[in-house]
């Protein structure tokens, strides 16, 4: 801090003169006087007259200086009813708080100033959760305030051994990001790396968990290779599992690393009901994604190549269905397909009142017309509208979006090359599956590396049924029970 006065005055204008809307309110005394630096909007006004200002003026009306020296510390201890506040030396940071919600009280007489934590930003209260959305169990989501959401998590997690760590990212918008993980289970490489990669990232800002996680992941990567987390008890579990969660500033979903392949068909719904239905369920998922992925592929393969494939009696009803079909199984096939995203995505951005009625309106009036027109085959319809609705069984839509993409091209290539174009795009695709990674830990895991206790626990998972974590994320304590 200045060490004069004048020199103090000339800063506190250096500041005004950035016109971000500061607001400073003086308090003069015997001897010296305080500066208090605020953003209105973007501060809880009632709190700090209330805490600080109103106890402040009281103290120094009487005040003449043989009461002693005034210094930040003794105001913060004797006077300041703020419970969250601190000192500090470095006046670089003085703009950078008051950017970000604080209170700054400068004194006069002393290099150290207080900072008070009156932050006040307006959010949408904890609702119900929509990516994430379960018939049973909790109904709390995340929302865009990091310490609403971190409370949340402090609700459901009282251990002592829960860590966090605090960042500043980018350099415009210096957003809070937040890196939680339990220091007695989580794998302290997976730690560092999650820590060294926010630590390294550099650019003007970011605004959601979407654009941290771009970081995260990697520049050329298809695959999620992080989870994301919209529910408190979600994130509870992962926690507990011995992996890192990361909270943003502003943004409702979380993410947690590391994540492998097959977990992203784990439901929240498995944790809380039956065993043994959970089982059925993943099951189904996996099929859901092979129906997804391969099903008109499969139909290109065998009307274009091998209707040797097919009984001789469903080879002339293809053969009827397709005999007013103008275009080639590929091309019908990539139409449709086409005609099928574009529905997709038009559902997305219309109105939720009107989006059920466009979509039925499309589904019927489009799909009725064409097949009557003969442009596409009754039987291909069938086949990409299935393939659609498995699409929606996956548990978590950051998968199905890679796989829409390779959908695309697992066409062209049983297109081009009949079955052997699709089974070597199939090949191609498990080769650079199986030989990723997310943070050290194998991405097909536990199907590659192959290990027995945690392939049961990927389909059959019971909490009492597991005393022990998931193997492959090397958790320091790797016992869940004490029996």
């Amino acid at each position: 801090m200045p060490e004069n006065k004048n020199g103090l005055e000339k800063y506190i204008e250096a500041l005004e003169a950035m016109d971000f809307k500061m607001t400073k309110r003086s308090i003069t005394f015997d001897g010296g006087f305080l500066r208090i630096l605020y953003v209105q909007h973007m501060t809880d006004r009632t709190a700090l007259s209330d805490l600080a200002i109103k106890p402040l003026s009281k103290y120094f009306l009487n005040y003449n200086a043989d009461r002693g020296p005034v210094n930040a510390k003794m105001l913060m201890h004797n006077v300041i009813h703020t419970d969250d506040c601190w000192t500090d030396t470095d006046k670089e940071k003085i703009r950078d708080l008051i950017l970000n919600g604080m209170t700054v009280i400068i004194v006069s007489a002393d290099e150290e100033y207080i900072v008070l934590n009156h932050k006040k930003v307006e959010h949408r209260s904890v609702d119900k959760p929509e990516i994430e959305y379960t018939l049973r169990g909790p109904k709390d989501s995340f929302v865009e305030n990091l310490d609403v959401n971190l409370s949340l998590i402090r609700y459901r997690l009282k251990d002592p051994k829960l860590r966090i760590r605090f960042f500043k990212v980018g350099r415009r918008t210096k957003t809070d990001v937040a890196m939680l993980y339990i220091e007695d289970i989580a794998n302290e490489n997976v730690v560092k790396q999650v820590q060294g990669k926010i630590e390294r990232i550099n650019v003007d800002g970011i605004s959601e968990s979407g654009e941290l996680q771009a970081f995260l992941q990697g520049k050329y990567t298809i695959f999620p290779k992080l989870g994301l987390v919209e529910r408190s008890d979600s994130a509870y579990h992962l926690l507990t599992e011995g992996r890192v969660l990361i909270l943003v500033e502003g943004s409702g979903i979380a993410i947690s690393a590391p994540q492998t392949f097959p977990e992203f068909f784990y439901s929240c719904d498995d944790r809380y009901d039956n065993a043994f239905f959970g089982f059925f369920m993943r099951l189904f998922r996996y099929i859901a994604l092979l129906i997804s992925l391969m099903t008109t592929s499969i139909y290109i393969g065998i009307t274009s190549y091998h209707m040797d494939a097919v009984p001789s009696e469903y080879t002339i009803a293809l053969a009827e269905m397709r005999s007013k079909v103008p275009f080639s199984s590929l091309t019908g096939a990539l139409l449709v397909e086409f005609l099928m995203e574009l529905f997709r995505e038009a559902l997305l951005r219309v109105p939720k009142q009107i989006g059920s009625a466009v979509g039925i309106v499309a589904a019927i009036v489009i799909g009725q017309a064409a097949t009557a027109a003969g442009i596409f085959s009754p039987l291909l319809l069938i086949l990409v509208a299935t393939s659609l609705l498995s699409s929606f069984a996956l548990p978590d839509y950051s998968l199905v979006t890679p796989f829409r993409i390779f959908k695309f091209i697992g066409l062209l290539a049983t297109g081009t090359f009949g079955f052997y174009g699709l089974i070597l795009f199939v090949c191609l695709l498990l080769i650079n599956i199986v030989s990723a990674e997310s943070f050290g830990v194998p991405y097909f895991a536990p199907f590659a590396p192959a290990n027995r206790y945690d392939l049961i626990r990927s389909f059959f998972y019971n909490v009492t049924m597991s005393p022990e974590r998931i193997k492959y994320l090397r958790s320091k304590d790797s016992t869940r029970t004490d029996e």
